[in-house]
């Protein structure tokens, strides 16, 4: 920890805060608010059920693939250059996809987006958790933690009252400001890179075999359940064991196997994000599918319903952060992850004829329970290591999100795969949708499940001489 270092002002502050939250709200909104646009984008270009998958996929994928390596390179280079230059790339890469005339181009404009959030995301948290006072750091990464969710969750809400007054290219195009304003303001309020890492080795064979075998697991799960298929994941889960091995190796690892043997608070909480983030990221992906292609609602109409999870958060998050910082993160994240199991299991249940009320209930339930599970958890991770670690700290934490996600959108991809296959969606194939829909919530529920059992073992950060002493 960093005592020597005068305290910045309270209005620089601030401004690193507004700038973060802008960035932080910005990347998210993009990932969650296109769900709500697939329905028509695969009436433009008339792609199938299980390549619509692929258009979150891809820009999840590169995220989570660059995560680890910026986090890295970010403590020895620069916390603040990789900042900008994240929200500069992420900003050109969304404008493509606003004005793709193919598929295959708009999902290049995810790739180059998802690049750029890699950057962005890998630094938001050190630039925050290293600027303010131990004090209020719950309370900054609550803050920090309802703006990602809340973006997240009311990306569908926002997203479906855009698509639909404007189309689905609108989408994209209008986060250029937000991101233009968090680059403006975050490169003059932003100080200078202090108390950066000693430079090293950088791990080029361990960020090849991590990106390589990424691709291969993601692939492949979305394809099941052909046999190719499975032969791609084996080699891909096979690729992850030799980056693990690899990591326990080399002087440099991208990938702090170390620090995970070392600080069991560390790594359950990572578990247990990456287990949480694996059973709920897919949700609005197919709760968006259910209410437009199920229940055909319009894109405004199926975002008003999917916005009763994000209201809850909003609200809950916050005082969990700060609730955080007083009573041990273990338990309000074990709560909230018992929360969002039985949401899961609930909605693996869902029918044709489910009465609107009761899925907005379930909504409000499982908004609760992320709100509860979030900020404390992040609170654990980035309290159980000390502020030269916070890059790869932060890295990490973020790996374990966009990770989750990449496997949540491969579990629902998996399910549309066995189910209906590569078809296009029409009328005729609604019960089959609705079929792999249980199938996705139940196994997200198993998942969630697990994930309790990691939460509950963590141990407590109050037990750790730092924050005795503080």
């Amino acid at each position: 920890m960093d005592t020597a270092t005068p305290p910045l002002p309270r209005h620089t502050l601030t401004a690193i805060l507004f700038a973060v939250c802008l960035a932080s709200f910005a990347t998210p909104f993009i990932s969650s608010g296109v769900q709500i646009a697939l329905p028509l984008i695969a009436e433009a270009f008339g792609v199938t059920a299980t390549s619509l998958g692929w258009v979150p996929t891809a820009f999840l994928l590169p995220y989570a693939m660059f995560l680890l390596p910026f986090g890295k390179t970010a403590d020895t280079l620069g916390r603040r250059r990789y900042f900008l230059m994240g929200i500069a790339i992420m900003g050109t890469g969304l404008i493509c996809a606003g004005l793709a005339p193919s598929f295959g181009l708009l999902m290049a404009g995810m790739g180059i987006a998802g690049f750029g959030s890699a950057m962005t995301f890998a630094t938001a948290l050190p630039l925050l958790t290293t600027n303010y006072p131990l004090s209020e750091r719950g309370k900054i990464i609550g803050i920090n933690t309802a703006v990602v969710y809340v973006s997240l969750a009311a990306g569908p809400f926002l997203g479906g009252m855009i698509t639909g007054f404007l189309g689905w290219r609108a989408l994209f195009l209008v986060t250029a400001p937000a991101i233009l304003s968090a680059l403006v303001v975050a490169y003059w309020v932003i100080p200078k890179d202090r108390n950066v890492a000693q430079k090293g080795r950088f791990d080029y064979p361990g960020t090849i075999i991590y990106s390589l075998s990424l691709i291969l697991l993601i692939t492949g799960a979305s394809r099941l359940p052909a046999l190719w298929a499975a032969a791609v994941v084996i080699t891909g889960a096979c690729g992850l064991l030799g980056f693990f091995f690899w990591e326990t190796r080399t002087d440099e690892p991208i990938f702090p196997i170390r620090l995970l043997r070392g600080n069991r608070v560390f790594t359950y909480s990572n578990i247990a994000a990456l287990i949480n983030y694996s059973s709920t990221y897919a949700v609005t992906f197919l709760l968006s599918l259910y209410l437009q292609y199920i229940r055909v609602l319009t894109p405004q109409a199926a975002g008003t319903i999917l916005l009763a999870q994000p209201v809850i958060m909003a609200v809950t998050a916050p005082i969990a952060g700060r609730l955080s910082d007083r009573t041990e993160p273990r338990i309000l994240a074990t709560t909230g992850m018992v929360i969002v199991t039985v949401c899961l299991f609930l909605l693996s249940f869902i029918r044709e004829d489910t009465p609107f009320y009761l899925i907005v209930g379930v909504l409000m339930m499982l908004g609760l329970g992320y709100g509860i599970f979030s900020p404390p958890n992040m609170n654990s991770i980035m309290s159980s290591v000390d502020n030269a670690q916070a890059g790869i700290a932060s890295a990490t934490a973020a790996t374990m999100r966009v990770l989750g996600q990449n496997l949540s959108m491969a579990v629902a991809m998996m399910s549309f795969s066995i189910v209906i296959g590569t078809i296009v969606i029409t009328p005729g194939v609604t019960g089959e949708l609705l079929t792999a829909t249980h199938y996705a919530f139940a196994t997200f529920g198993i998942l969630c499940a697990a994930g309790v059992w990691f939460s509950a073992g963590r141990g407590n950060i109050r037990e750790s001489p730092a924050e005795e002493a503080e």
